[in-house]
């Protein structure tokens, strides 16, 4: 099935979700996306750097500019595919490399939006199989080649303007270096460490957040105070596609919270040597962890890759980038 015809087929699925009170949404277009000027960036492999690690002078020279409010794309753009090569290898912040592994990824990623809905097209190489010696198979996810994910900052998480994604990277998160061990999770209050780890979360979730220990992970805060951030906006919103089919959609706010969603409709598939990845999202937010989208505005956001069936910190990411509707932005997204 081409990609065309998947999308008409899950424009309609996503059209017949949204009815509510009887009243059904306009049904999403389809993109003439040849018309659509393309943003261009590199994903990099980012090894075991945390937002911890981005605020501490000794592991990264650019904290202090960082603490001044410069964006971190502002002052790497330009280099990130030099530092993946260093982490990717082991020579700088990664314990565990994974021989032969892409330090890097060239994304190019279009954009485009209506009075009701926001549509994205990533397209990406695909590599080589590098076997991973430390899982079964050499496959870390066997069910997924690809899982592509992309964060949305309504402008209420501190760091996330600066910082795009890594502001829910934290060195206490599974297979970083300060991971609690897996028999201090049960302690935990307020997140769910069932699998065995501790996920991303943002750092107004904590009552403290310390640079040096880099413990926070356990210190969560009450749930009444995790409620009113949510509904102030105080989250990172979290889209993601899994190549075995599925689109998910929540947000990151103690934990993250993942789940199928009919709101939300991803295609993607091998198109030559590329894989290409759409994603049709209302504009309007109807749930708790979503970002209202409007013309006119710009919005930070992060790109992240799984390629070659990884899973857990061996991704791919983009540094912060602006997604403009009509507005400034590394990624503009234009009024159809």
């Amino acid at each position: 099935m081409s990609i065309l015809s998947r999308t008409t087929m899950l424009a309609t699925l996503l059209a017949s979700a949204l009815v509510s009170g009887g009243a059904a949404q306009a049904a999403p277009k389809e993109i003439n996306w040849g018309s659509v000027a393309a943003a261009k960036t590199v994903l990099f492999y980012p090894g075991q750097t945390s937002m911890e690690w981005i605020l501490t002078g000794t592991d990264h020279g650019g904290a202090r500019a960082f603490k001044k409010n410069d964006r971190c794309f502002e002052c790497h753009s330009e280099e990130a595919a030099d530092m993946g090569t260093k982490m990717v290898t082991g020579a700088k912040a990664e314990k565990t490399p994974i021989p032969g592994k892409r330090p890097a990824i060239p994304l190019q990623v279009k954009a485009a939006y209506d009075a009701e809905y926001l549509y994205m097209r990533f397209e990406f190489p695909a590599g080589p199989h590098s076997p991973v010696p430390f899982a079964q198979g050499g496959k870390m996810d066997p069910a997924n080649e690809i899982k592509l994910a992309m964060m949305i900052d309504g402008g209420k998480v501190d760091m996330a303007a600066r910082s795009g994604c890594w502001t829910s990277c934290h060195s206490d998160n599974r297979d970083m270096p300060t991971a609690p061990a897996a028999a201090a999770l049960g302690a935990a209050k307020g997140i769910d460490t069932k699998a065995g780890f501790v996920t991303k979360y943002v750092p107004e979730s904590r009552t403290q957040f310390d640079t040096t220990k880099r413990d926070n992970w356990d210190k969560v805060k009450p749930q009444a105070d995790l409620d009113a951030l949510l509904k102030g906006g105080s989250f990172l919103e979290l889209l993601r596609y899994k190549s075995s089919g599925a689109s998910e959609h929540g947000y990151i706010l103690a934990e993250r919270v993942l789940k199928a969603d009919p709101a939300v409709a991803f295609t993607g598939k091998k198109d030559g040597a590329n894989w290409v990845v759409t994603m049709t999202r209302k504009l309007k937010a109807d749930q708790p962890g979503a970002v209202n989208l409007e013309a006119g505005k710009s919005y930070v956001v992060g790109i992240a890759v799984h390629d070659d069936f990884t899973s857990g910190r061996f991704h791919h990411v983009s540094l912060d980038l602006k997604l403009g509707l009509d507005a400034e932005g590394e990624i503009k997204a234009v009024k159809q």
